[in-house]
């Protein structure tokens, strides 16, 4: 069989791998396509309401309202972030010059007072954010007016809509709201987005999920004069939203065909207790009856082009655990072309007691590596920015998963069958060869080995962690775990761990290091490794290359545990490198020179130059 070098590929579908127990890399193009981080949508939430992200301090000033757009963009950057989500409209008012709604208050201090010498906020982020290589998209609140009650209610500028439109108003639990069943609300809602889409380069127009604000809405009148062929008031309700919904992404996209246009409802559509439909949660929040908000219709009729689901929940939450439901919108929008981004829940993330589901940064680690087992979903939506520039861990932890470390790599990984440097380590002097490889043992040693087409080593020691939540970065093999998720060499597991300490089997290990090569496998000649096994393929092109040979039974015991010493001995075959009886000393007090596979241990743990001939491989120079 002739034998052939090639690159790893990029990352394997995890579910897949499972079933191996321990989420190698396989060679598959979706596997491939579905690494490829580049392209994916990576925002943060920018809140304007109360000041929460932007600005720093109400004023009129152009060079302070400039400086604050530039920090957060830079900090948006430096995240490895492509998008920012600037709230433009957060409470029926407008960070821009608007010919429909007045100037915001928590932009300059006072409503209807614009930024000294005609500056325009939102055309110099759009200016900003362009020249940093990132999209802007313009978020909305569509309905909602104040939520600070009757006091700012009476405050807003004469020439408000609600104050212009006073019968466009419902007051609802102390707070302000536009009317959803009015077509003239609706239709004003639309020309404002019109009015967004004309007027600046934004690449988007988002809108979150103030629809209804609760059941007890007192929209009666409206009902009975625009009700009529609806069997019930909670129908017609999501019907009001569904026409705007429609309605405006049609507006928007006559405008500019190739505007984003997505929508970011409450993560639970719907219980499955509820409607047949729905995800297997039991909350009591379901969007659909609360909200009026009908988002798998969205998806599935084609109205918007993303959907972004607050899912802000963690992992294994009882009543709505967060891969339940990501996994629930994965399958939504499978087939219907409506990209999927999954708004997280970042704000949560640092919680100081280590018995809380959001201490540290584990929490958001474990999303991030389900979301890559999940061809569907495109990307991540942050909630929001000033808590995650003032959370030094996750910056960090987003420096590493979306910045340039993390990028799919400049270079593919090729095994250095060149250079017989060492690859193996001791510990205190000891090798321990009897003793079970590790799945961190194990990526240690293929990182070390990794080069690139021109045989240049290609791991530094940069620290990381993958992101995978038992993984921190103190830990001894963190850096070879991260350059191993970076060149696809291994992965994880569905709940966002790495299992470092976990052994490695056999056939696991002949798996992980045919992923170097490309596999024509034939029939395995090992009687427990039947066709249909996961693994037949690369044990038989393992056994025909020469790198395993079996047990005096005939068996290869693909399950064992692989022992230290033997996964040497199957590496260096792997490597053409032939062992043999040295004058180097070995650098363990543990490996006797009777030892059965000492030669092979000495030929992993000694860096040397060497000429190999038809005898085998003699040795010219070597470490001391």
């Amino acid at each position: 069989m002739i034998k052939f070098w090639k690159p790893l590929l990029a990352i394997a579908l995890i579910c897949a791998l499972a079933l191996t127990g321990l989420g190698l890399a396989a060679q598959s193009p979706a596997a491939a396509a579905q690494a490829e981080r580049a392209d994916e949508f990576r925002a943060v939430w920018v809140a304007t309401v109360y000041r929460l992200d932007y600005p720093s301090r109400a004023t009129t000033d152009p060079a302070v309202l400039k400086r604050d757009a530039d920090a957060i963009l830079q900090g948006c950057v430096d995240m490895g972030m492509n998008a920012v989500i600037l709230q433009v409209r957060p409470s029926a008012d407008a960070l821009y010059p608007s010919e429909l709604y007045p100037w915001s208050k928590y932009l300059t201090g006072t409503q209807g007072t614009a930024p000294k010498n005609g500056f325009d906020p939102l055309a110099y982020w759009v200016e900003r954010a362009h020249a940093l290589g990132l999209e802007l998209h313009a978020w909305i609140n569509p309905f909602r007016i104040t939520k600070g009650g009757a006091a700012e209610f009476q405050a807003l500028t004469a020439d408000h809509p609600a104050k212009l439109h006073p019968d466009w108003v419902v007051e609802y639990e102390g707070d302000y709201y536009f009317n959803p069943g009015l077509p003239e609300v609706r239709e004003y809602i639309v020309r404002g987005a019109e009015e967004l889409a004309r007027k600046y380069d934004i690449d988007g127009i988002h809108l979150d999920d103030y629809f209804y604000p609760g059941s007890g809405f007192d929209d009666g009148a409206a009902y009975a004069k625009y009700g009529k062929g609806f069997s019930n008031i909670g129908d017609w309700r999501r019907d009001n939203v569904n026409q705007l919904v429609k309605t405006l992404g049609e507006r928007i996209h006559a405008i500019d065909p190739g505007l984003s246009y997505g929508i970011s409802p409450s993560g639970v559509w719907a219980d499955k207790s509820s409607l047949p439909q729905g995800s297997n949660t039991t909350g009591g929040y379901e969007s659909y009856y609360a909200s009026y908000a009908d988002s798998r219709k969205w998806v599935k009729e084609g109205w918007i082009d993303y959907i972004c689901p607050q899912i802000y929940w963690y992992i294994g939450h009882k009543s709505m655990d967060y891969a339940t439901v990501a996994r629930w919108w994965a399958d939504t929008v499978k087939g219907t072309g409506v990209s999927l981004y999954i708004g997280m829940a970042d704000y949560l993330a640092g919680n100081s007691d280590p018995k809380s589901p959001w201490y540290g940064t584990a929490a958001i680690e474990q999303q991030l590596v389900l979301n890559d087992t999940l061809p569907q979903v495109a990307g991540e939506v942050h909630f929001r920015y000033q808590l995650m520039a003032e959370n030094p861990e996750l910056l960090a932890l987003y420096a590493e998963a979306y910045g340039e470390e993390a990028q799919e790599p400049a270079e593919p990984a090729y095994l250095n069958t060149r250079e017989h440097d060492a690859y193996i380590q001791g510990n205190d002097g000891r090798f321990r060869p009897e003793d079970s490889l590790s799945r961190a043992e194990a990526v240690a040693m293929l990182a070390r080995l990794s080069v690139d087409e021109q045989g240049n080593l290609l791991y530094s020691g940069a620290p990381g962690t993958g992101g995978f939540s038992d993984v921190k970065r103190g830990d001894w093999y963190a850096p070879y775990v991260a350059f191993a998720k970076r060149y696809g060499i291994a992965n994880g597991y569905l709940d966002g761990t790495f299992r470092p300490e976990q052994p490695v089997s056999r056939a696991e290990l002949v798996k992980l290091i045919a992923s170097y090569f490309t596999v024509e496998g034939g029939t395995s000649p090992f009687p427990d490794v039947p066709a249909g096994h996961w693994a037949a393929e690369v044990v038989s092109f393992a056994a025909e290359e020469g790198w395993v040979s079996g047990y005096p039974d005939g068996t290869f015991r693909p399950d064992a545990p692989v022992s230290r010493a033997e996964a040497v001995k199957i590496l260096n075959h792997a490597l053409d490198r032939r062992a043999g009886e040295r004058a180097a000393a070995l650098p363990f007090t543990d490996v006797e020179k009777g030892h059965w596979a000492c030669d092979e241990i000495r030929e992993a743990a000694v860096s040397h130059t060497y000429r190999k001939s038809g005898e085998g491989e003699t040795w010219l120079t070597y470490e001391r």
